[in-house]
Order: C-alpha cells, then structure tokens, then sequence
C-alpha cells in the first residue's frame, strides 16, 4: 500500500459490514436511547458532547499513533462510512485528504464513471465513522446522533487511556 488507504472492492466491503453487523450487533437508529452495538470485549464510550474542542482535537491527534500502536506489525485497518466508502487504512501514514475520486466502470453512467470516495474522519459528525482492526479485536465507532465515541478491545482502550486521563476527558461508559 503506497498510500495511506486502498478503496475496498464490492465483496470484501459487504463481508466487512456483515461481520460488524454479527459480530458487534450494529443496529443502526436515530433514536438517541437505543444502544447501538452489543460488544464482548471491553469498551469504554467517549461523550463527544460533553468534551471541550480543544479536548477533542488534542486526543484525535493521538489516535493514529494509537492505531499504529495497537496494529504492531499488522499491514492495515478498516476505515469505514456506514452505506458509503470503506477503506483499508493504515494509520502510520499521513492522512493528506478527505475526498478521492476513483474511477470505476461499475457506475458506468454516474458521473462518467467515477464517484467520490470519502475517507471518514475520526468525529462522526453526521454518519457513523468506524475505525476497525481486521479481525475486529479492537475499534473506534463513531455515533454521530448520540455524539459518542465507542473504544473496544483492550489493545486500544489500553492505548488511548493515558491520554483520556490526561485530558480529562468525558467517559460515559466503562465496561
């Protein structure tokens, strides 16, 4: 991988959300009350909403080098927008921009071919944003109507917890 993502081909992003939605029991909904996800591995859920900005982008600015971190020498993650671009990501390089346009005979008559492939960031701020480990032991899932964060697997939540206690920052959750 050249670059710090790949645009996942038709099966390997339906095989990826069918193990999300059995594995971690996704259930989307905008209705604030529902739980979203039924984990087995240790999670812990981050109140974007009670977080002050510069708590936000202070730990953002850590969760890369925490997915590097928790990936070893794994070759790449999962980035994904729920009904829209996933990604194999691999988070010790640069993010350098958001919008990707990739050709793509498939959508032949839309727009040409091509159509634009959003890589997510890290606030879920009007989708859910997913940042997975491939054999999902650990991630980051962004609900975007409940304003939260969810961190699962104890590789990850061991990673970004020094800098959570450092910044003071919201926890709802720890389980």
């Amino acid at each position: 991988m050249d670059t710090f993502y790949t645009v996942l081909e038709d099966a390997e992003y339906r095989q990826i959300w069918d193990r999300i939605d059995s594995e971690l029991q996704f259930q989307p909904s905008i209705r604030v009350n529902q739980l979203p996800f039924r984990l087995s591995a240790p999670y812990l859920i981050l109140d974007l909403a009670q977080a002050a900005e510069d708590q936000v982008d202070k730990l953002f600015s850590e969760v890369p080098q925490a997915f590097a971190k928790c990936l070893g020498a794994g070759p790449w993650m999962y980035a994904l927008d729920w009904q829209h671009s996933g990604f194999r990501y691999d988070p010790r390089l640069p993010v350098t921009e958001h919008d990707h346009w990739v050709e793509d005979e498939r959508h032949g008559g839309f727009l040409g071919g091509r159509y634009n492939a959003y890589f997510s960031d890290l606030y879920p701020d009007g989708d859910y944003y997913f940042f997975v480990q491939r054999d999902l032991e650990w991630g980051w899932l962004g609900h975007p109507w409940r304003r939260e964060i969810w961190l699962f697997g104890t590789p990850l939540i061991d990673a970004l917890s020094p800098k959570l206690e450092e910044l003071g920052f919201p926890v709802k959750e720890r389980i």
